[in-house]
């Protein structure tokens, strides 16, 4: 940023450049394809949020979720949306849920079976299980952090051996959970 002095003209200057950022991401999430096998995103450079919520909306028989903190509306709307048509189960680290900010209430509003993450340490997974065959997993919590200021990653997986392990994973650790 070129900066014209430190009075209001700077000031102007900055939040005309913030405007262009958001309004460039806006047209890059609105192109934003769905993700297919194999494929990486970064955040926040990439529209990850925007990836997450059609593969989470493309769900057909199920989706299990493990997820360290989400407090992203779209990412709440799309598993609440989904909760209409199809199961959806939600394991989540319970200190986050807890927070001001965190979407897990909502969810339990709705209707979405959630449960807490029971083990030692912290339930620290960040993955979405869709119809039990396509798996996204990496970096990324389900929050505005991830999605606009933090470095994060997903990758889109459906190799049936690496999505069996965390399916068989899911299921361990929601029987283990609390409700």
């Amino acid at each position: 940023m070129v900066m014209l002095g430190s009075g209001p003209l700077a000031l102007a200057r900055s939040k005309a450049e913030r405007l262009a950022e958001r309004a460039a991401k806006v047209v890059a999430n609105q192109l934003a394809q769905a993700p297919v096998a194999n494929e990486v995103c970064f955040s926040p450079s990439d529209p990850c949020e925007v990836k997450l919520v059609k593969f989470i909306s493309s769900a057909k028989k199920s989706l299990d979720v493990a997820v360290f903190d989400v407090n992203l509306d779209s990412v709440i709307d799309a598993l609440i949306e989904a909760s209409v048509r199809i199961p959806v189960r939600v394991l989540v680290e319970r200190r986050n849920s807890k927070n001001r900010h965190s979407g897990v209430p909502k969810m339990v509003r709705k209707g979405i079976k959630v449960r807490f993450g029971r083990q030692k340490g912290i339930m620290h997974h960040k993955f979405v299980i869709v119809d039990g065959t396509r798996l996204e997993i990496g970096s990324f919590n389900f929050t505005n952090g991830a999605a606009n200021s933090n470095q994060e990653n997903q990758v889109y997986l459906e190799v049936e051996p690496i999505v069996s392990t965390f399916r068989k994973q899911f299921e361990k650790m929601w029987s283990l959970s609390l409700q």
